[in-house]
């Protein structure tokens, strides 16, 4: 566990830098692009759509593409307030506000009621309970899309045990996770 506390760390390190700056926001979001597409194209993400995007960091890159490639209604959300704090601001210098509302909240406890769709973020933990409340708070048909860490990487981040209840998954071309997979609410 020592080890994920220091990736943790130099990556909020890392994203707090960037999300001071608008190009830096650009240029470190950018990977992510072809990440977000596929799991758009997943879970059927649509403009009908309320996506939570969970453990959004300081410059919330997921819920970036989210807004510009479906046209929904996103929901990022951080349990720190100062890294909720850098959200708004890289949004805010973005000119998204009127598509993301970042809120600061721990998904493990709480998220906010009837959502469509979630996006939950590697770093996200403990995993098995923010699977729990993403089960109890969104809509009956809600989609969750969960990024397992590649192989190399297992020891590093909190994953979902077993294959229970997984409705399909997507190959991705992360260093650090390798696979989105797709959880229903009316399946589990």
């Amino acid at each position: 566990m020592k080890r994920y506390s220091m990736v943790a760390r130099v990556t909020s390190l890392v994203e707090m830098i960037a999300s001071r700056n608008s190009i830096l926001s650009e240029i470190y979001a950018l990977p992510y692009r072809e990440v977000v597409a596929r799991e758009i194209a997943l879970a059927g993400i649509s403009s009908d759509d309320q996506v939570l995007s969970v453990g959004c960091g300081p410059v919330p890159f997921t819920a970036i593409h989210l807004a510009r490639q479906s046209h929904a209604e996103v929901i990022a959300i951080d349990y720190q307030p100062d890294v909720v704090a850098a959200a708004k601001a890289c949004i805010r210098r973005l000119g998204l506000s009127d598509q993301i509302r970042v809120i600061c909240m721990d998904a493990a406890l709480d998220l906010p009621e009837g959502f469509d769709a979630a996006i939950v973020a590697l770093q996200a933990h403990p995993k098995e309970e923010i699977l729990e409340i993403l089960q109890k708070r969104g809509a009956p048909e809600a989609r969750f899309i969960f990024r397992a860490p590649s192989p190399q990487f297992t020891s590093r981040y909190d994953a979902l045990p077993g294959k229970e209840g997984i409705s399909a998954w997507v190959e991705q071309r992360m260093k650090t996770f390798d696979r989105s997979i797709l959880y229903t609410g009316g399946q589990l």
